[in-house]
């Protein structure tokens, strides 16, 4: 087993290079080796692992799967090589958390200050997470955890664990000096054709908050919004909207922290649905103690039952 895992350590360079020369450079090897090294995984799976191309090689669609599974592995082993060496000098171990908008902002911030005084050698990475990456940065082992809204009720791989935590309130939200807080009525609410005065920011990190800022007010008003701006970064929304006349659709968790004027929920009846948001994790992850702990945080953080 040991052997194969070499192969594929291997592989993993000749893939990364596109090229077995460049391969073997960097791994100190022979060409002729990092060659058999391929033949003998070839051999052991029945099929082409490789495939030659104008500027090198690169994997087949096969190949593809066998470099994602390896990536896996690799990240397994060196969380177990952590826990196993934990009561030596020999550095900290990390774990790498990918993190939606309704998270980065205080939720897990809060959390994590409390992890680093529980696991003091333990480095925590919290990232952005890309839409379009994060699940398979997840299965690869460039993520540990992931915090987000996305497929979290069917993560679609049996390797995958996915706990629902909490629900996502979409709400309209505007700095707290706003102009369209003058148009409440006597109930303390803004009339939904009012939405429509004001020029719209859309935070475009996920494709959802877009098509229901355009989708949402067509279907309850008969027309658009005048979106003027679209911004990925969640600090850049922020600092946007406090500075200008610009109604944004965010959740409410993303606004917590803000201050000076402080980012607050236009009270308007839109039937914005609520989204299940929690953590989805790899399943061989789930013993080892910070993730287990973050997840026991989580379920405290919002009174589930264990």
């Amino acid at each position: 087993m040991l052997d194969q895992i070499t192969h594929l350590f291997r592989l993993q360079a000749i893939v990364e290079e596109g090229s077995l020369r460049r391969a073997a450079e960097r791994l100190n090897l022979t060409q002729p080796a990092l060659s058999r090294s391929l033949a003998q995984l070839e051999t052991h799976f029945g099929r082409p692992l490789l495939e030659r191309h104008a500027r090198g090689v690169r994997p087949t669609l096969f190949g593809e799967r066998v470099l994602s599974e390896s990536l896996r592995m690799m990240r397994h082993w060196e969380v177990a090589e952590q826990e196993l060496m934990s009561d030596r000098a020999i550095g900290k171990a990390y774990l790498r958390i990918g993190a939606g908008p309704m998270w980065r902002p205080a939720i897990l911030p809060e959390l994590l200050v409390d992890m680093q005084r529980r696991f003091p050698k333990i480095v925590f990475e919290l990232r952005n997470s890309r839409y379009a990456t994060s699940i398979t940065d997840l299965l690869e082992g460039r993520l540990d955890m992931l915090f987000t809204g996305m497929t979290i009720d069917d993560p679609q791989d049996f390797r995958l664990v996915a706990l629902p935590l909490t629900k996502v309130i979409n709400n309209v939200m505007a700095r707290e000096d706003h102009p369209i807080f003058a148009a409440r009525d006597a109930a303390g609410a803004v009339p939904p054709e009012r939405l429509l005065d004001y020029p719209w920011l859309v935070h475009s990190e996920l494709p959802i908050y877009q098509a229901t800022t355009q989708h949402g007010l067509f279907e309850r008003l008969g027309r658009e919004p005048d979106i003027r701006l679209s911004c990925e970064s969640l600090h850049s929304t922020l600092s946007i909207l406090q500075r200008s006349d610009c109604l944004c659709l965010l959740p409410d968790a993303a606004v917590l922290a803000t201050s000076c004027p402080r980012i607050v929920p236009v009270p308007v009846n839109l039937s914005y649905r609520h989204t299940r948001t929690g953590v989805i994790y790899r399943e061989e992850l789930g013993d080892w103690a910070p993730v287990r702990q973050l997840i026991a945080l989580c379920r405290e953080r919002f009174h589930l039952d264990n």
